[in-house]
């Protein structure tokens, strides 16, 4: 609850970010209710009487409709649903993945740290798009496949910094402590190197949401997204976006600006966390409090003008 509270004080903009982020969240868990237009088994209607209305044109259809005839405005709130869930899910499975690898990797350590971080290099000189488009084509489209392909290579990427992060918990002298209690790896790792890290995996999971959108979005450009028939921003510019970009550019533009406001929000909220609870971020300008700043200028200018007069004086 502190946490919350310094977050709307200290970041005021991640705290907007915050609320954003949870009217997202509130739209895909409430998006059969909300929407004008429910969702059927093979997707949303279409009307053929109401092809391409552009937006605030009828208020039927306030975001005008695609060249199917389907409401852009239902459309927009179950793909909601379609990138939260991505965001949830992959920011879950990724921070696991991470948080596994990495602590076991710190405490066990000897051969299997070894053998378990050279896997994790060898992972690290694939590109990452290369790697998403192989676990696609192996597994096929579909949002389950996505979360898997998009989770499990960022979590074995993400497991160095947590390794290195359990490997400062373990050199501690609690730690030794629990070796002389009789305390086995699993106990070790619960109870003492997890609790002391848990900062730096809250900030890495806040961090990551904008990415998973991104790339959600990419993924869907290629191809290689959700399913046929699932309501995507991404499968929206992919599709009928990019093929009537001139004719109709609002399939393009409104599911543009929301994924670039879902990225910016996720993005934003994630450098507010870093920044509270990071102890070396604590008191810095690297915060974007402009009244710490605008004291901080003062005091120079005070000190150039101090240094001004007593030159004079000289």
């Amino acid at each position: 609850m502190q946490l919350i509270k310094d977050l709307f004080k200290k970041k005021t903009i991640g705290g907007i970010c915050l609320v954003v982020l949870i009217l997202f969240l509130l739209v895909a868990v409430f998006a059969d209710v909300i929407a004008p237009t429910p969702l059927g088994k093979t997707g949303l209607p279409k009307d053929v009487r109401a092809m391409l209305i552009a937006p605030f044109t009828d208020w039927t259809h306030p975001l005008g409709t695609d060249k199917m005839g389907q409401d852009l405005l239902s459309y927009m709130i179950y793909g909601a649903r379609t990138s939260v869930i991505l965001c949830v899910c992959c920011t879950i499975l990724s921070t696991l993945v991470s948080l596994v690898i990495g602590v076991l990797s710190a405490v066990i350590g000897g051969w299997f740290d070894l053998i378990v971080q050279r896997i994790v290099d060898a992972f690290g000189c694939i590109p990452q798009m290369l790697l998403l488009l192989l676990m696609m084509s192996l597994m096929g489209n579909g949002i389950p496949q996505m979360i898997v392909a998009l989770a499990v290579p960022s979590g074995i990427g993400g497991s160095r910094m947590v390794r290195s992060s359990a490997l400062a918990v373990k050199d501690s002298g609690y730690c030794d402590n629990s070796d002389l209690l009789g305390g086995g790896v699993l106990w070790k790792s619960v109870k003492h190197v997890v609790p002391n890290i848990m900062p730096l995996i809250i900030i890495s999971a806040a961090g990551s949401l904008g990415g998973v959108v991104m790339m959600e979005a990419s993924m869907n450009f290629l191809g290689y997204g959700v399913a046929p028939g699932t309501p995507s921003w991404g499968a929206l510019i992919t599709g009928q976006g990019r093929d009537m970009l001139f004719t109709a550019p609002w399939l393009c533009i409104i599911p543009g600006i929301a994924i670039a406001l879902l990225t910016f929000c996720s993005s934003m909220f994630g450098d507010a966390i870093r920044d509270l609870l990071d102890p070396r971020l604590k008191g810095g300008v690297g915060s974007y409090n402009s009244k710490k700043l605008k004291k901080v200028l003062a005091a120079l200018e005070h000190e150039d003008e101090f240094e001004e007069d007593m030159s004079d004086i000289a």
